[in-house]
C-alpha cells in the first residue's frame, strides 16, 4: 500500500513539474542604453523586471537590477525557477570628454632671438572617467616658410622650438596645442602660445 501511494505521488510531482514549466513564459524587458554617470567608469542602473506569465516560481535577474555596470555593453539573463531564460542588453555610454588642464609653459617667452633651438616643458593634467586616453601634442606657427624646421616634438611634454624672428622681423608666434581623446571618441582641447620676442608673453591658454 506505501509502495503504491509513494508511486502516485512521484507520479504527481513528476506531472506538476513539467506542467510548471510548459505554462511558464518570461519576456525580457527592450535593451536598455544609459550615460555613464559623471565622473564615474559607468552607472548604478535600475531596471524594469521581465513580464511573467503562467506558473514561473522565482525570477532571477544577472546581474541584478541596481548592479553598478561599467562602460560597455553588459547581457542581462532572466531565469526562472522553472527554467526558463531570456535575456536583454544594457550598454553604458561615455560621453564626457577628458578634463584637460590649462596649458602651462616652462618659459613665457624666446628670447634672444639666437637662431637655435630651445627646449620648452609643457605641463598639464589629463583625467577621464574611463581607463584609457590618448594625448597628442602639435605645434604651428605664423610663419609662412614652412620649408624650414622651426620646431621639434620631443614628446608630449617638451619641445625644441628655434628663437628665430620672421624674415620682415616681426615676432615668430608659436601656437601650442594638447588634445586628448578618449575610448569613446570625447575630446577635448587646450592652446597657448610663445613668441620669440623681448617683450610679447605666452598668451593664456584656450578650450574647445
Amino acid at each position: 500500500m506505501k509502495l503504491i501511494i509513494a508511486s502516485i505521488f512521484f507520479a504527481l510531482s513528476i506531472g506538476n513539474t513539467k506542467a510548471y514549466s510548459q505554462n511558464c513564459v518570461l519576456t525580457c524587458p527592450s535593451n536598455i542604453i544609459v550615460k555613464a554617470e559623471a565622473g564615474k567608469e559607468g552607472a548604478v542602473v535600475n531596471f524594469s523586471g521581465a513580464v511573467v506569465q503562467g506558473e514561473c516560481g522565482e525570477i532571477v535577474y544577472s546581474p541584478a537590477s541596481g548592479s553598478f555596470f561599467r562602460l560597455g555593453s553588459h547581457s542581462i539573463i532572466v531565469t526562472s525557477a522553472s527554467g526558463q531564460k531570456c535575456s536583454f542588453t544594457l550598454i553604458v555610454t561615455d560621453n564626457e570628454p577628458p578634463v584637460l588642464s590649462p596649458l602651462q609653459l616652462s618659459t613665457d617667452k624666446l628670447w634672444p632671438a639666437s637662431n637655435k633651438m630651445k627646449k620648452v616643458g609643457v605641463y598639464y593634467t589629463v583625467t577621464d572617467n574611463g581607463e584609457k586616453v590618448n594625448t597628442v601634442l602639435s605645434v604651428s606657427s605664423n610663419a609662412t616658410d614652412t620649408e624650414n624646421k622651426d620646431w621639434e616634438i620631443v614628446n608630449n611634454n617638451l619641445l625644441r622650438l628655434k628663437a628665430s624672428r620672421l624674415p620682415d622681423g616681426m615676432p615668430r608666434i608659436y601656437t601650442i596645442t594638447v588634445t586628448s581623446t578618449d575610448e569613446a571618441g570625447n575630446k577635448t582641447t587646450r592652446s597657448t602660445s610663445i613668441a620669440v620676442s623681448k617683450t610679447m608673453m605666452a598668451e593664456p591658454a584656450g578650450t574647445d
